[in-house]
């Protein structure tokens, strides 16, 4: 009996937190209208800086020639194979590569939200109850509301921070000092 493995489309997260799907096998970004994903308010961005390509492997990165070059997780590349996860800075843009499916998902630094994401007070409850390891039923229990409730709250933080795992979540809560 063959085993059919369920596929989700990978996403990227925009600096507006806006989320697109990558449906196509390639995504060239820049400042230059003729791309597939501008980002015209960014000058440090290049007219063509790089492009997000599918190949047999998965998504990578490659760098095309671009002033300022491309870092994944902080780190310089020309070429790049993505993960989930991967925080990807084009100038003072960050993008994040996301993908459910991804068996190699990348640890998320959560350095670079030392003060925080915008989250509500509710959405700060939950994180930090998340963060001490309870389960979504035991969050409902403490706060009166529902598990689907929690879900939700936990959803919106995702599109907030891009963070979608508990561990990473967790991490966020430490890193923002609301759990230890």
């Amino acid at each position: 009996m063959a085993s059919h493995r369920l596929t989700s489309v990978p996403w990227i997260q925009l600096p507006n937190g806006e989320r697109r799907p990558l449906t196509g096998h390639t995504l060239r970004i820049g400042r230059d209208v003729h791309n597939d994903l501008v980002l015209p308010d960014d000058l440090r961005v290049s007219r063509s800086h790089a492009e997000l390509r599918l190949g047999e492997s998965g998504w990578a990165i490659r760098d095309l020639g671009s002033s300022n070059g491309t870092r994944v997780n902080k780190r310089h590349v020309e070429h790049h194979p993505l993960r989930d996860g991967d925080r990807i800075q084009l100038g003072g843009s960050t993008i994040i590569y996301l993908d459910d499916q991804d068996p190699h998902a990348t640890e998320i630094d959560t350095e670079g939200f030392e003060e925080g994401p915008e989250l509500s007070a509710r959405e700060l409850e939950v994180l930090t109850l998340l963060a001490r390891g309870l389960t979504d039923r035991e969050i409902a229990e403490r706060l009166f509301i529902s598990a689907s409730t929690v879900r939700s709250h936990l959803d919106r933080i995702g599109e907030k921070t891009g963070l979608r795992r508990r561990a990473a979540l967790t991490r966020l809560a430490i890193g923002m000092g609301i759990a230890t």
